[in-house]
């Protein structure tokens, strides 16, 4: 029999094909409409989410903060007939309540492995048999998440880890499956060419790669996380991971009697099936709601603020990324600001509507406020400043931020000072100058610095930031914080020019 076999995974809420800002073909109705009518070429099918589903959009906001009795996103999935879903790491951003709230109807199919503490009934692992083929499917989620997540969102959970933890079931699975299939939200920490090259530092957060070095017993690797966009064979296992926001999604198909299998990526934006109308009815009543709620208009500015480029944005500096400092200085109090522009980002036009402030941050961070010494300021700096490189006369982005994924979040600019940066200067050496008030800082002296919680707790690419001591945490989404702060000012004044030049 042919069995063919759906992976989605960070679908992040995009539900319709849309950001909300402008049309774009991706997002779970798209994807649905699909598989519900291609599975008809096959004689069965298995669906497998592996989590980032219900946070990272305009959509979940507007159900965080409205309280929905059920979370439409799920049901919808269980409208496509979804057979499995694994949790990842931003399911835990909106707290336990919410978390229990939208996944504890469906916790039956909810496949963990490796968290322990959920309020509501999971199971490690589930076996699926097709006329006596059977197929053994664990979930595992990174462990990582208690160095990024709000120990109040992950109260007395505890996340085991996700090599140690396959190891105690594979027995279980050798014994009870002829196929076994690993649903990991995490990613690949070395290469996919088989030769195990270590592609980012080892500290546990992805370690896709460990499973396959550690263990022959696995078939296939449907990950998640990274954001990445392959499917491909390491060592003769099937890997995939899916691009985030329904952009894509892995298809698989068995032939459980020949063992011949292929796999691909299907492009979402090649799909033009009429979206089907049954599982869009889920979705009417709240788009429509959201769609009001994103309309209310919240501030002003003195004129637009949109950036056009954001690459030259993050290079010349940007009106926009004032604000964005302005605001975390004034709501934090600290000596000094860090921040990165989101891909997500395009800035604001003059009347600002609450859709606007979703756009460009629509992640639920908060803010910390970290005292370090002035040394520790140009580190980050420094680290910053090789975001970017020149090649063939031109400025370029360091491939270190591109391979194996894109880290453009991994660049922050810095406010509450004046600084210079010279490019042709080695790594580690190209900040010339940092000032305050027109004076240069004297880096024995301590200060503060705030900056969102993600870029806090996760120090392994700002290292400076280790063991800081934390003076002030502000629990407060940052959207929201944008939201006050528009609400607080009739109008809004725009610094227009940057506080920082890079030379090159």
């Amino acid at each position: 029999m042919k069995l063919v076999i759906y992976q989605t995974s960070d679908l992040h809420g995009y539900v319709y094909p849309t950001n909300y800002v402008k049309n774009q073909q991706l997002g779970i109705l798209k994807i649905g409409t699909y598989m519900l009518k291609d599975e008809r070429n096959y004689d069965a099918s298995l669906k497998f989410d592996c989590g980032d589903l219900i946070q990272g959009s305009a959509l979940t906001h507007y159900l965080y903060k409205h309280d929905m009795k059920e979370n439409p996103i799920i049901q919808g999935l269980e409208a496509i007939n979804y057979d499995a879903y694994t949790l990842g790491n931003h399911e835990f951003n909106y707290g336990l309540d919410y978390l229990n709230k939208s996944y504890a109807p469906i916790s039956h199919k909810v496949l963990n492995a490796n968290i322990e503490g959920l309020a509501f009934d999971t199971k490690p692992y589930d076996i699926f048999e097709f006329e006596g083929f059977r197929i053994g499917c664990i979930g595992l989620t990174t462990s990582f998440i208690p160095n990024w997540e709000h120990e109040n969102n992950i109260t007395n959970l505890n996340f085991l880890d996700p090599v140690s933890t396959y190891k105690k079931y594979e027995q279980e699975l050798k014994d009870k499956s002829d196929f076994i299939i690993v649903c990991y939200h995490g990613g690949f920490e070395k290469s996919l060419d088989g030769n195990m090259v270590p592609t980012e530092k080892l500290n546990k957060e992805n370690q896709g790669s460990e499973l396959l070095e550690n263990f022959d017993s696995i078939d296939m690797i449907l990950s998640g996380h990274q954001h990445r966009s392959f499917a491909t064979k390491i060592n003769g296992v099937i890997c995939s991971q899916p691009l985030n926001n329904g952009q894509n999604f892995t298809k698989i198909v068995l032939d459980t009697d020949t063992k011949d299998i292929s796999y691909e990526l299907v492009d979402v934006s090649k799909l033009d099936d009429e979206i089907n109308d049954d599982l869009e009815k889920i979705f009417t009543d709240v788009e429509s709601k959201l769609q009001s709620y994103l309309d209310e208009e919240i501030g002003k500015f003195d004129k637009d603020v949109i950036m056009d480029d954001i690459f030259k944005a993050r290079l010349n500096g940007h009106p926009f990324i004032n604000f964005l400092h302005q605001v975390q200085l004034d709501v934090s109090g600290a000596d000094y600001s860090a921040l990165s522009l989101f891909d997500s980002a395009i800035g604001f036009k003059k009347n600002v509507s609450i859709r606007d402030v979703l756009i460009n941050y629509p992640y639920p961070n908060t803010l910390q406020v970290l005292k370090v010494t002035g040394h520790k300021l140009k580190e980050a700096i420094e680290k910053a400043a090789t975001y970017f490189v020149i090649e063939n006369g031109k400025v370029e982005i360091n491939k270190e931020f591109l391979v194996p994924k894109v880290q453009n979040y991994n660049y922050d600019t810095f406010g509450g000072l004046t600084y210079e940066i010279d490019l042709l200067r080695d790594f580690g050496d190209r900040v010339v100058s940092i000032k305050k008030n027109n004076k240069s800082i004297n880096l024995d002296d301590e200060c503060t610095i705030v900056m969102n919680n993600y870029r806090a707790t996760n120090t392994s690419i700002y290292p400076c930031y280790e063991n800081a001591e934390v003076v002030k945490e502000i629990n407060m989404d940052v959207s929201e914080l944008l939201m006050n702060y528009f609400q607080a000012h009739a109008k809004v004044d725009i610094i227009n020019e940057s506080n920082y030049t890079i030379k090159y």
